[in-house]
């Protein structure tokens, strides 16, 4: 004859997988988040750059 099933492990099994795959997920998206810079994003950041050294040889020329 054959054991039934305990559906209760498979529950507590399927329930383990998910969160695995959901923290595998957010590892991922966070991951691509701060180390993927798109083309937009550097020119953003050089453009910042250059002003803030342009603030700082003003601020340097005042003194």
């Amino acid at each position: 004859m054959k054991k039934p099933i305990d559906f209760e492990n498979v529950k507590t099994i399927l329930l383990f997988v998910s969160v695995v795959i959901m923290m595998a997920w957010f590892t991922v998206t966070v991951w691509g988040d701060l180390f993927h810079k798109d083309d937009e994003t550097i020119r953003q950041e050089q453009e910042r750059e250059a002003r803030r050294l342009e603030r700082l040889e003003m601020i340097k020329d005042m003194k």
